[in-house]
């Protein structure tokens, strides 16, 4: 067993439906809830054959049931090489490896090089360390570094404790908040 591996993550829908997942405990890492995860693909419906970003991937849980509902691929960010490594192992496990790719490093590099690569998203998830003005930051580097489409979708899950209007980054708009404990789930489409 690798270290720091402890908790486990059940797919929630699609072909993986059920299929577990292994997570590192650590002081940070924090994950989607499976209610939050099931209220955010209800809401997205249909996302065959579409591309998705998982920024601050973590476990990869994200990247991982859209790929299990239809998604083609998926792109997952994850600074920590450990979580990385993990992802990536869980990837293999599922036989996802050719679905989706993992870039250990950190958001401010590896967004330029998707810029660089020519990369579109359909979808953006980001789910960064609460707190810590992570969403801003990358909100400005996706506004400088186009790397969607005219009709792709970012969604934003964040601590009630942080305010809104950094999430109101220039050329999106929100289309929809929930509330779910302390987290907040907002979806923006392209203004």
């Amino acid at each position: 067993m690798q270290r720091g591996i402890g908790a486990k993550i059940r797919v929630t829908g699609g072909s993986l439906k059920g299929r577990i997942i292994n997570v590192r405990q650590n002081s940070v890492a924090r994950y989607t809830s499976s209610k939050a995860r099931e209220a955010i693909f209800s809401m997205l419906g249909d996302i065959n054959g579409l591309k998705i970003l998982d920024i601050f991937a973590g476990s990869g849980i994200f990247a991982i049931e859209a790929i299990s509902r239809g998604a083609r691929s998926a792109t997952c960010i994850e600074k920590n090489k450990y979580m990385a490594d993990t992802l990536q192992t869980n990837l293999n496990t599922l036989s996802l490896e050719k679905h989706c790719f993992v870039l250990n490093m950190d958001v401010r590099y590896a967004i330029p090089f998707l810029y660089k690569r020519a990369s579109n998203y359909d979808i953006i998830f980001m789910d960064p360390p609460y707190e810590q003005d992570l969403i801003a930051d990358t909100m400005l580097l996706l506004n400088e570094y186009v790397i969607y489409n005219k009709g792709s979708i970012c969604i934003l899950e964040y601590s009630k404790r942080e305010s809104l209007s950094i999430l109101m980054a220039e050329g999106w708009n929100e289309r929809t908040t929930r509330r779910y404990g302390d987290t907040l789930i907002s979806f923006l489409n392209i203004a």
